[in-house]
């Protein structure tokens, strides 16, 4: 798995053809990436990140305090999949996406992976598995953390 980690002042994603609107203010926005290796043990590896996530510590968070951390504050998550974000360029001229699990099985694993964001009491925002979706955000910072599992 591989989440690109975006720290935002405010955050919306729209999906037309369904109508919806989310909407996050301060906080963070996860892209998330679901490698063809994680169909193996994923419950195991999203309560791993469920555990470090709200931990994570950086300069600026809202008192540029390095001890500061998530769980200090009440934060909110947007949380999106994102096929393409592991994706390897080939010449610099198209990309492969070998490496992405099957359809069903990471739409499984996201579904999971928000599941279990809620039952560690987090305020969450999805985008819709697979869909077409409109994303606007304010970066904050701008601070971007690339995290594997």
């Amino acid at each position: 798995m591989r989440l690109l980690i975006q720290q935002v002042k405010s955050a919306t994603l729209d999906i037309q053809s369904d109508n919806i609107h989310r909407k996050i203010g301060r906080w963070i926005v996860i892209y998330l990436w679901i490698h063809d290796e994680d169909l193996e043990n994923y419950p195991h590896k999203i309560s791993r990140i469920m555990k470090k996530i709200p931990i994570l510590k950086c300069l600026t968070w809202p008192d540029w305090n390095i001890n500061t951390s998530l769980q200090d504050i009440d934060w909110e998550v947007l949380l999106i999949s994102n096929f393409t974000l592991y994706g390897r360029s080939i010449k610099w001229t198209k990309l492969d996406f070998v490496h992405s699990a099957p359809y069903q099985k990471a739409k499984e694993i996201y579904n999971y992976f928000i599941q279990e964001a809620k039952t560690h009491g987090r305020k969450i925002q999805t985008g819709e598995f697979g869909a077409d979706m409109t994303i606007s955000s304010i970066n904050d910072g701008p601070l971007n953390y690339v995290l594997d599992y």
